[in-house]
């Protein structure tokens, strides 16, 4: 609940320069930002499947449940899947406020972790879906995977063909 508040109002407020442009008395006093450069990700989807959804409710907000299968790359060296579930609450036809919950695995399904999620959604042009998140992962006792141990992530996806990404906070 507290991500889903901080993280709706996170996107909901305007843009960081115009805040900052709003508030010049404003002191950043922690200078190391995190790059959202996807070439700084520690994972890229490169494959994404949809693979079913139903309707949960419909009043007095419309919840849907999602599933999805992508395949990918953990710190550009580790293929691994990531199952995926989504519950979305849709505010209006173009915002939606989602929680999810997941698995990524070694391909070989040997070795995993587990994650959950809080993720606002905005349909851009009335065509594609972009959803930018919170993510938790949980403990695990892989070595391939342990950089995620008990990490948060920033996580950003787009419906379609375009990669998923997830970025750690540091």
């Amino acid at each position: 609940m507290i991500i889903s508040t901080i993280t709706v109002g996170l996107f909901l407020l305007p843009s960081i320069t115009d805040i900052l442009a709003e508030f010049p008395h404003l002191i950043i006093k922690d200078q190391n930002m995190l790059s959202l450069n996807v070439t700084d990700a520690v994972y890229n989807s490169n494959t994404s499947g949809f693979l079913s959804s139903r309707n949960i409710s419909s009043t007095p907000y419309p919840i849907t449940e999602l599933h999805y299968l992508d395949q990918g790359l953990l710190n550009n060296a580790v293929n691994v899947t990531n199952s995926q579930t989504y519950l979305d609450t849709y505010l209006s036809n173009d915002l939606l406020v989602g929680r999810g919950n997941g698995t990524i695995a070694t391909v070989d399904g040997q070795n995993n972790i587990t994650w959950i999620s809080s993720d606002i959604g905005r349909l851009i042009d009335n065509q594609q879906w972009i959803f930018y998140g919170l993510i938790l992962f949980n403990n695990t006792h892989s070595e391939s995977l342990s950089l995620l141990n008990n990490s948060i992530g920033l996580s950003k996806s787009t419906s379609g063909s375009e990669p998923d990404y997830i970025w750690l906070l540091k």
